[in-house]
């Protein structure tokens, strides 16, 4: 369901630049409904959204950005995520039922294209979890499943009780955070990635290429650390330096580069970026066919690793 867009997500968290429905102001539509159209100037059509983002105000005020460009939506992906309720996780069938259709009704969409699980919920059965998947699929309200946050084995679990497939995984992807490319040794801590992420590779995208999933990376800037050349000493400083030195090699930006360094691994991953500024989404959005040399690959996988190959 990847394959005929671009390999870039325009990530919607960010989209009214506010987490409080209160201050969701006429100019917070606008700025949310300007990055829009510079995404869809720049050949985006994926958008990623969560039942959470903006307390429900990014996918409320996507229904006015979809109404200011009513002939988008045939040609766009919309996603989102739900299962999160105020302090736990839910993905009991009654609740899922709502967060569907709640960012249906918000959206102003008939169907989503793709819902993807937020975060795992330990006290739900996946064999629950699947049958509300399937009832949503069967009525037409949602078109494909995804997940987000899982390991391993907890994505196996729920595809165990679902007919469908499983087709993508959402997961914080970047050259700070090393854990989901490979399984075993410890890796280098990162301050930004959640507490909750071990220290031990999780082979998520081994396990993603094992069974035709699409990876979802999520803050693939890590946050904007790699777009930056601000970091005095230390892991982030070399490899902001080296991302430096090869945009100059690709003729391209420290961005286009990271991105880039995602792009090349062989699991077809897909960069969720998330900026409400138009320039900052221009620049994401070009350079996508780059791919980097092996060399330069593994230049930057030494860089972040700081202890050189694992």
């Amino acid at each position: 369901m990847f394959d005929k867009h671009k390999p870039i997500a325009l990530g919607c968290m960010g989209l009214t630049g506010t987490w409080n429905p209160a201050d969701l102001t006429p100019t917070r539509v606008k700025r949310a409904i300007d990055a829009f159209e510079a995404a869809l100037v720049a050949g985006i059509t994926l958008y990623d959204h969560a039942d959470i983002y903006g307390g429900g105000t990014c996918e409320s005020v996507f229904k006015d950005c979809l109404a200011a460009f009513p002939d988008v939506r045939d040609g766009i992906q919309i996603w989102t995520k739900g299962g999160i309720r105020a302090g736990f996780f839910d993905f009991s069938p009654a609740y899922l039922k709502e967060c569907i259709e709640r960012s249906r009704q918000r959206m102003g969409i008939d169907t989503i294209d793709l819902f993807q699980l937020h975060r795992p919920d330990p006290l739900t059965h996946p064999r629950e979890t699947a049958k509300a998947l399937k009832e949503a699929l069967d009525s037409g309200h949602i078109k494909a499943v995804g997940v987000s946050n899982f390991f391993p084995e907890q994505t196996r679990a729920l595809q165990a009780y679902l007919d469908v497939p499983i087709v993508s995984h959402q997961w914080e992807l970047h050259l700070l955070r090393l854990q989901p490319f490979y399984e075993g040794w410890k890796a280098p801590s990162f301050a930004g990635y959640s507490k909750e992420m071990h220290e031990y590779g999780d082979g998520t995208l081994d396990f993603c290429m094992a069974h035709g999933i699409t990876p979802l990376a999520y803050a693939p800037l890590a946050r904007g650390i790699l777009s930056k050349n601000d970091s005095e000493t230390g892991r982030e400083r070399d490899v902001q330096d080296l991302l430096g030195t090869l945009a100059v090699k690709y003729d391209a930006t420290r961005t286009q580069v990271a991105l880039a360094w995602l792009r090349t691994h062989p699991a077809g991953i897909i960069p969720v970026v998330g900026s409400a500024n138009p320039q900052h989404i221009f620049e994401a959005a070009q350079k996508t066919n780059l791919r980097l040399e092996r060399e330069d690959w593994y230049g930057l996988w030494k860089a972040s690793w700081e202890r050189g190959m694992p």
